[in-house]
């Protein structure tokens, strides 16, 4: 029998940021496969289930995306700081001090944004808002060397904000 909330907690937990729901769609293809006839993923990426019914029967569809608002990596500096672009509808704001996910081909390495501290901030820096180009996450690697070799980060990497439902 499906545990609704045990389903919600998973797939709410489960990291997907645009172009990389493959975590996401693997939960969703794992609960429909006993429940429908055929399940298929096109080149997009999108998860078709197709459940027959009787030919005088209405036709329901349900559709719903997969993928939340996440970042992607651009650059590393010489520091070790990741620099990122915004996948989705983020405000620059909303990013400081947030965790996040930065799923490698080594595996999740955890981050959280920073930005300059104040004590280091000119006057007219501390009165302005915050532009994207200013934030940078801190991954906790030592320099560039270290990010990569270590902790697996490449540019293109995908980033999933790490909050974790309960």
């Amino acid at each position: 029998m499906l545990n609704l909330e045990s389903l919600l907690l998973r797939l709410s937990n489960a990291p997907g940021p645009p172009g990389f729901e493959n975590a996401v769609r693997q939960i969703v293809k794992n609960e429909l496969d006993s429940y429908v006839d055929s399940l298929e993923t096109d080149g997009m990426g999108s998860l078709i289930a197709l459940k027959n019914g009787p030919p005088d029967s209405p036709k329901i569809m349900l559709s719903a995306h997969m993928d939340e608002v996440g970042l992607l990596v651009r650059y590393i500096t010489s520091d070790g700081f990741i620099k990122f672009q915004n996948l989705g509808g983020w405000l620059d704001q909303a990013l400081i001090g947030q965790r996040w996910q930065i799923m490698t081909s080594k595996g999740i390495v955890l981050g959280i944004t920073g930005i300059k501290t104040p004590h280091i901030m000119s006057v007219e820096e501390r009165g302005k808002v915050l532009k994207g180009e200013s934030l940078f996450l801190d991954v906790g690697a030592k320099n560039k060397t270290d990010a990569e070799e270590r902790l697996g980060i490449r540019p293109g990497d995908p980033i999933a904000p790490s909050s974790e439902a309960t």
